[in-house]
């Protein structure tokens, strides 16, 4: 008996170093991110040397080991995309991290000085606990089947979940630390979101829409629609942005055919406003009306007479989860980056489309969608050398990020992308044609703490331009827009469809009414936000999920 409380109390004192390494590792980088706040509680390191009491408690020292390469890794992970978005990870992010790993990468490897912290701590423990395994002795308290009930434990949590539809572990817990938030985050994924994601059924779907009255035949217009990627609009000076960032869209603001408002995007991700815009959907679970083809504007416009058109910047692979949310076989034409840099996984800049422009019939009605490569991140590689117009050394505000400006540079090269496109267009038609324009979703700028997009709780992702701009003695459509500074992506693909003929019941297109921005699942799984404005107009934003 007293050789096994002695193995026992080896067994606490080894898990009460490991503890502490982890512990003051977070603790360190809490202090060190003004986000986090110090948070040791007595429940925190009680929870911690049960882990590790359990871990060092297993059969096998190659098991022990494992858990422990497991633990680290998922703290990592933790502490990188705390360094990158100012949260911890949430549940959907990890199916994301693999459907959408080339992105991810793309993004990381830009930004590879925020690694440096979360590496180095990291290193750290992971040192330590090569050392004291390295030294572990094999005469320890060792419990037999642990392994397995560890196993039936890990699994009980999501299946709990399921069972009892829980909410916890939806969103991440500031106050927990990273492996308590790995734990319950994993469990709401494999508890909650995965099962509904492998039935299909979100729980969230919305009423299937039948396809809008057509009340113009085949109407003899061309519809040019741009759709950019992660522009905000308050970084470009035709909202007053203290910096010219848009000068040709400036020159152009007080014609009587151009109407610019700030628009509010249907979703923080490209692979969930880009289908929700083109489906017109207004509330998530929109996956059902995409399913069902009746508001999808491609076939919409196909169905009255239009030409249509998808031409991407974007490359092959990039668009991979994209096209079969599109009604793919009702787009005539399509050309992505692709075929302009020859490899799968490489965009074209945004100067392709204007070349596409050559391959359009303008005999006929179009509706053209030119999709950008835009502001996406790495900002750098998506404008030409001639472009960086913005640097440390031209700004007279020096504590300016080099983020910022190169994001400022991305969006000069895009208003000069525009005046190409229109230019290039007026001068392949007299038909009646109509440019509209909005970004899929924006991108967080200007904290350093903060980066990237996919996340609802930084208002500034869904905060895009939207301008539409009429030539070739088009019809005005400015009697149909309201004073109300708002747009929202699902008013504006009523508007397109509107201009494609179609009955339209919205007296005005920018009506004020609540939006709907979906999070990085289109189903809504991964979050929903209402977005309602109060008598001054100002945004009142609710999570609702």
């Amino acid at each position: 008996m007293k050789k096994i409380y002695k193995n026992i109390l080896y067994n606490l004192t080894i898990s009460l170093l490991i503890s502490l390494l982890f512990i003051t590792t977070e603790q360190i980088y809490r202090i060190y991110n003004d986000i986090l706040v110090f948070n040791l509680t007595p429940k925190s390191f009680a929870e911690h040397l049960i882990i590790n009491f359990l871990i060092l408690s297993l059969m096998s020292k190659r098991a022990i080991s494992i858990a422990y390469a497991i633990l680290i890794t998922f703290v990592w992970f933790q502490f990188m995309h705390f360094s990158y978005f100012g949260t911890w990870i949430f549940p959907l992010e990890y199916y994301l991290f693999f459907t959408k790993f080339q992105e991810t990468f793309d993004t990381f490897k830009t930004v590879a000085t925020i690694g440096i912290v979360p590496t180095t701590l990291m290193a750290i423990v992971s040192i330590g606990i090569y050392f004291i395994l390295k030294n572990l002795k094999d005469d320890r308290a060792k419990i037999p089947y642990l392994g397995i009930i560890l196993i039936i434990f890990l699994i009980s949590m999501p299946v709990k979940n399921f069972i009892k539809d829980s909410k916890k572990g939806a969103r991440p817990n500031m106050e927990y630390y990273a492996i308590k938030n790995t734990v319950t985050t994993l469990s709401y994924l494999f508890g909650n979101i995965m099962p509904k994601k492998l039935s299909g059924n979100s729980g969230l779907e919305q009423p299937i829409v039948e396809t809008p009255t057509i009340i113009e035949k085949n109407p003899d217009i061309n519809i040019v629609m741009i759709m950019g990627e992660s522009l905000h609009n308050q970084y470009m000076s035709l909202y007053d942005y203290k910096i010219k960032t848009t000068p040709y869209l400036d020159s152009i603001k007080n014609s009587p055919n151009f109407i610019y408002k700030k628009a509010i995007a249907s979703g923080v991700v490209t692979d969930v406003s880009i289908p929700s815009f083109f489906n017109m959907i207004k509330k998530p679970d929109g996956v059902p009306q995409i399913i069902s083809t009746n508001t999808c504007l491609f076939k919409m416009a196909s169905k009255n007479g239009f030409e249509t058109y998808f031409y991407s910047a974007q490359a092959q692979d990039q668009l991979a989860q994209l096209k079969g949310y599109l009604c793919p076989s009702y787009i005539d034409n399509y050309i992505d980056g692709t075929a302009k840099t020859k490899d799968v996984n490489t965009a074209a800049l945004d100067m392709f489309l204007v070349e596409t422009i050559d391959k359009i019939d303008f005999k006929k009605s179009n509706f053209i969608v030119l999709h950008q490569r835009g502001s996406h991140t790495p900002f750098k590689v998506d404008y030409p050398k001639k472009f960086e117009v913005f640097t440390k050394e031209n700004t007279t505000d020096k504590t300016i990020l080099q983020n910022t400006l190169e994001y400022q540079n991305s969006i000069l090269y895009t208003d000069y992308v525009f005046s190409k496109i229109i230019e290039k267009i007026k001068s392949k038609t007299d038909k009646p044609t109509y440019f509209v324009f909005t970004s899929d979703h924006a991108t967080n700028i200007g904290d350093s703490s903060r980066h990237g997009h996919g996340r609802l709780d930084y208002d500034s992702v869904y905060q895009v331009p939207f301008f539409v701009y009429s030539i070739n003695g088009a019809k005005n459509i400015t009697d149909k827009f309201t004073k109300f500074d708002y747009i929202s992506h699902y008013q504006i693909s009523k508007m397109l469809s509107y201009l494609m003929g179609y009955e339209n019941k919205y007296k005005k297109f920018n009506k004020k009414e609540d939006c709907f921005v979906c999070d990085s699942d289109i189903s809504g799984l991964a979050g929903i936000l209402k977005l309602s404005f109060d008598e001054n107009n100002t945004q009142i934003p609710k999570i609702l999920k």
